[in-house]
């Protein structure tokens, strides 16, 4: 029995005996990526393109709720189709990219579940797995990303802090995370084992697929930082990677 409750319009994830907050496994990676210089590098775009700051930071707004949105319409579209056959008009296009995708990407399965709730209860981390394929004893996480870049390290070397810093700050590798982190939460609830991470990556209408090993150690060494600072859930618990 599941014993999380995901409230989609707060973002958050909360016990349904005790009301405790977890945090999501986004909001716990974001704590790992190095912050990003809001205020100095949008003065920077506005004096190159001979602009106020505040009309930057007004387009970038923009262009972060457009991105979101559709993001969302996407993933509900592809859940439909993969859970009931369901394809949406004006958008066949999508399903037969994602499974081509799919096909050069998963091994047989005998069964997908979308949208799947994943919590610990002793770390007090939940999240939500877009697709688990599952095979006899084993599974692959599978995940949709529809974001802009897609990067597979950072232009300026830039490392994600202490535990894993020994990894670029860059999309495939905090996509690696997230995903391992899924896979670990799913490990423990099912008894499993995973056989790898895949990332289906929209770009110019058509899906990518990227294997991405399962990065158990990174994901533990995490779980045992977050524990020894005795981290605490946000109020605003709020997904914070595409």
């Amino acid at each position: 029995m599941v014993k999380i409750k995901f409230n989609e319009a707060a973002h958050t994830y909360t016990h349904k005996d005790t009301g405790e907050k977890f945090i999501s496994v986004t909001t716990l990676l974001g704590k790992y990526k190095q912050p990003f210089d809001r205020d100095g590098h949008s003065k920077r775009v506005a004096d190159r393109e001979g602009v106020s700051q505040e009309f930057v930071l007004e387009m970038w707004e923009k262009e972060k709720v457009k991105a979101c949105t559709r993001g969302t319409n996407i993933h509900k579209i592809l859940e439909d189709y993969i859970s009931f056959g369901d394809v949406e008009d004006n958008y066949g296009w999508l399903c037969k990219s994602y499974d081509k995708a799919a096909e050069r990407s998963i091994d047989s399965f005998k069964n997908v579940l979308c949208e799947n709730l994943l919590y610990d209860e002793k770390f007090k981390v939940a999240g939500t797995a877009d697709l688990i394929y599952e095979h006899k004893n084993e599974f692959t996480i599978g995940d949709f990303k529809t974001n802009k870049q897609f990067r597979f390290s950072s232009p300026f070397s830039e490392r994600l802090k202490d535990p894993v810093s020994h990894l670029h700050n860059c999309e495939f590798n905090l996509y690696g995370l997230q995903l391992s982190l899924y896979a670990y939460l799913y490990e423990k609830m099912s008894g499993k084992r995973c056989r790898k991470c895949v990332v289906f990556y929209l770009k110019d209408d058509r899906f990518l697929s990227y294997h991405i090993n399962y990065m158990k150690a990174e994901v533990e060494a995490i779980l045992a930082s977050m524990q020894k600072s005795g981290a605490k859930v946000p109020v605003n618990n709020i997904e914070k990677l595409a």
